[in-house]
């Protein structure tokens, strides 16, 4: 019998290739509805933004004339700033690490926090403990999608803390393994999932490659 995961966010078409061409099966959906926010106005310090997800980056793009520099989080919402046209200051693979190397080299300025109504709070906490300027600005919502299964698949596939909970309260029979996109989400799971392996880049293409891999490897 083909062993089958489940993706809790819905893979492009080459991401569905990779795992057709493994031999492995998937379902995937979309755990988190994500709808962008119309600001009414522009914020007033767009000196020096921030940015933890890639859900944000349609908000970065209206307002990309009037923002001088940024600072974000992850390899692929990087990537698209960059094609953009936008360097940015600092990079991290997460927000604490991010709100830290602020901390460190940036103290002395404002921020201008573009988020979503879910935030996670290490990054404003950090930052507000060290007494830097943070103002945060919601310019996109999300809502969870609750599925439930009469499965039980090899591995879920997961791609953010909140994606862990609500997976969890819809179905009550958990898979031995969760496999996550980065060590925040993988905190998420380990309270859940008795075997969480943690992708080692923050891209949905690693985190599929290593769900294969371990699939392959509980086959042998």
């Amino acid at each position: 019998m083909t062993s089958t995961f489940l993706s809790t966010k819905k893979l492009t078409f080459a991401q569905q290739q990779l795992v057709v061409h493994s031999g492995f099966g998937f379902v995937h959906y979309d755990i988190l509805s994500i709808e962008s926010v119309n600001l009414l106005k522009s914020p007033e310090n767009l000196e020096h933004v921030i940015i933890t997800s890639k859900n944000a980056i349609p908000a970065v793009l209206d307002l990309k004339k009037d923002i001088k520099n940024i600072y974000c989080v992850g390899d692929v919402t990087t990537e698209r700033l960059i094609f953009n046209g936008m360097i940015p200051q600092l990079t991290a693979s997460d927000s604490k690490t991010l709100a830290t190397k602020i901390r460190t080299s940036h103290s002395g300025k404002s921020f201008t926090y573009l988020c979503g109504d879910h935030r996670r709070e290490e990054l404003p906490q950090l930052l507000r403990e060290h007494q830097i300027p943070l103002e945060e600005v919601i310019v996109y919502e999300s809502a969870i999608v609750e599925k439930s299964f009469d499965r039980i698949f090899a591995a879920v596939l997961f791609y953010s803390p909140r994606g862990v909970f609500a997976f969890a309260k819809a179905n009550k029979h958990q898979p031995q393994c969760a496999i996550c996109i980065g060590e925040t989400t993988a905190a998420a799971a380990r309270e859940l999932f008795p075997s969480v392996v943690v992708a080692n880049k923050q891209t949905v293409e690693n985190v599929l490659t290593t769900a294969i891999k371990l699939l392959r490897d509980d086959k042998k």
